[in-house]
């Protein structure tokens, strides 16, 4: 990789490689110790983050993979690959569980807090629940008219949300499995959803170029952010709430201020050509792993906050 000008309060810890497929989601682990990326050559790849090594290749796919999660406890994955969701266990090389149910290639899977749930979304329009001890589906819910594409549950796991090529966010009751709003706000598919550990602010990004800013409880558009020049594939909340990291096909990465919605920071960023892709901050630091080269290494910055508060 050529030598990128590194944004002030970037520090390059880690370039992770695995292959020369674009990788499609990154997701960490809530010690903040593992990170999982989701990859188009049909595997999932795990990564100690202080050693900077990669601990474990899952493969066993038929397809690419288009999302990870890591379970509450830090002990399982869940994956996703044409029309089903498979759950592996991090320590151990026993064969999967697998969840099957949706029609089409599955592009989103969010884990409630306590463990016990998950949600999926897919190319067949359908949100779905699972009971992760029964591996048992308990839910399917229609109202998107386009592929979901991105799915998240707050932090006290009572609200689930959707993303779809529809261009709306919707939100549901993650326990009477009932629609509660729909957020009309962009104009293009929406590609991310990421809310702030307390659960009171709901980003959403979409091939727009736009990022939505949401109360989550009331469907209130509380701000709209524009600067990027392409669709923003990824979005995601510092651990800290008060600043916001977005991937772009326009060949960057942002940083915005939540103070005053003010970017502070760009990163030079090549993208791929696919709609979606990674972009994490640690959940329990100051660490924020991109995707660089096309989207086929990741790169790990340790950002000092500091340098930009007001």
């Amino acid at each position: 990789m050529k030598k990128e000008r590194c944004p002030l309060g970037f520090s390059l810890r880690h370039i992770l490689k695995a292959s020369n497929r674009a990788i499609t989601r990154l997701a960490w682990s809530p010690n903040g110790r593992l990170l999982a990326s989701a990859s188009y050559d049909q595997s999932v790849h795990l990564w100690d983050i202080e050693a900077g090594k990669e601990m474990r290749e899952i493969v066993g796919y038929s397809g690419s993979v288009f999302t990870v999660v890591v379970t509450p406890d830090n002990r399982q994955i869940i994956s996703a690959s044409k029309n089903s969701l498979k759950i592996w266990d991090v320590e151990s090389q026993t064969r999967p569980q697998t969840l099957r149910g949706h029609q089409d290639y599955v592009y989103a899977v969010a884990v409630a807090p306590d463990g016990k749930t998950a949600v999926s979304g897919a190319y067949d329009q359908t949100l779905k629940f699972w009971d992760l001890t029964t591996q048992s589906e308990v839910a399917s819910l229609r109202g998107h008219r386009g592929r979901i594409g991105c799915v998240a549950i707050s932090p006290d796991g009572r609200l689930a949300f959707s993303g779809a090529g529809d261009g709306l966010v919707k939100v549901w009751d993650a326990a009477a499995y009932t629609l509660l709003q729909t957020l009309n706000g962009h104009k293009g598919e929406v590609l991310a959803l990421t809310l702030t550990t307390d659960g009171r602010l709901l980003a959403s990004s979409s091939h727009d170029g736009a990022i939505c800013l949401w109360q989550p409880e009331s469907g209130e558009l509380v701000g709209k952010l524009t600067g990027h020049e392409g669709p923003v594939t990824a979005v995601s909340f510092a651990a800290n709430d008060q600043f916001l990291a977005s991937k772009s096909a326009d060949g960057t990465v942002r940083l915005w201020r939540r103070a005053d919605w003010q970017t502070v920071a760009i990163l030079d960023e090549t993208h791929s050509s696919f709609a979606f892709a990674g972009l994490a901050f640690q959940p329990n630091g100051n660490l924020l792993a991109t995707l660089g080269d096309k989207d086929t290494v990741i790169r790990i910055w340790a950002l000092d906050f500091a340098v930009w508060q007001q």
